[in-house]
């Protein structure tokens, strides 16, 4: 009887019960009135146009901390010992000169020889890197990440660097993602694509997207997953407010980085309210009873 979405990441609600569409955006998350918590895991909140729903504590948290992690996080890198040499096809090695910004904020360095032919003037100096620490596997970055980051940002490969990495786990291992991963890293290159275009929407989603290799985006959603509120935990009133309201910030806040929704709608609340304030006019207007003292009954 509760709410299930259209499709992945919509603004419209399918309310089951009665059959119709409901809208909820993000614009919405900041006015949302907290009415409690609800089986120490959800939180059940109230919207202005009086429909109740109800969020999963720990997803809202998570979401929101994997899209912090995803666009904030400069990852650590390796100097090799030596120059590593790439050959690239002439599509993926533009796109790492027009790119550089983001293979640097995924933690490639590179060196540039204007002196060698086309396709060879690019070098690896430095690789991404995350050890392990504190019960966080490493995930191991290579010379096929290159190829794979190129073809996320829409380079053609046929290069030696062009066998793509995955990461279907926590530590970023595997040949294909997880949901995090094709959700996040689908999502990326879309926007990328988009860009190329007039499509202001696009261009708005892109200044606050950092395109991320699937390994590095396995990792952020292992590390949001343990750092959010976990189901079980008690919240405060303020508490609840800030994970509902904080909302209003993620790009796209309707399911949490392994796919699950994030919230779902009960029900419509107009009719009960109205219900309510009929009951309690009748009752005012209605008869009363007078209570009298012992004193005044004996006059």
């Amino acid at each position: 009887s509760v709410g299930v979405p259209v499709e992945e990441e919509s603004q419209m609600i399918r309310d089951t019960r009665q059959g119709k569409f409901v809208s909820l955006t993000k614009d919405d998350f900041p006015n949302m009135e907290v009415i409690g918590q609800f089986n120490l895991g959800f939180i059940l909140a109230r919207c202005k146009n009086y429909h109740l729903w109800i969020l999963d504590q720990h997803g809202c948290d998570e979401k929101y901390n994997f899209e912090k992690l995803c666009a904030n996080t400069v990852l650590h890198e390796q100097k090799l010992m030596a120059p590593l040499p790439l050959e690239l096809s002439p599509s993926e090695e533009n796109c790492i000169m027009d790119n550089m910004e983001v293979f640097e904020k995924n933690g490639f360095r590179f060196s540039y020889d204007a002196t060698k032919p086309p396709r060879h003037r690019l070098s690896l100096t430095a690789l991404p890197h995350s050890g392990a620490r504190d019960g966080r596997k490493a995930v191991q970055f290579g010379e096929e990440d290159v190829g794979a980051l190129c073809a996320m940002l829409g380079a053609d490969g046929a290069s030696s660097s062009s066998h793509h990495g995955g990461g279907s786990g926590a530590d970023g291992a595997g040949m294909y993602g997880n949901n995090a991963v094709r959700r996040y890293a689908g999502a990326s290159t879309n926007v990328t694509a988009n860009t190329s275009g007039n499509d202001s929407k696009a261009n708005q989603m892109s200044s606050s997207s950092v395109v991320r290799l699937p390994k590095a985006v396995a990792m952020f959603a292992s590390r949001a997953c343990r750092s959010s509120i976990m189901i079980g935990k008690p919240l405060s009133q303020k508490e609840m407010e800030t994970v509902v309201h904080k909302m209003h910030g993620v790009d796209q806040p309707w399911n949490c980085p392994h796919g699950r929704p994030t919230m779902r709608h009960v029900r419509d609340m107009l009719g009960n309210l109205l219900e309510d304030e009929t009951l309690a006019a009748e009752h005012v207007a209605g008869p009363s009873l007078a209570i009298l003292s012992q004193e005044e009954t004996l006059e």
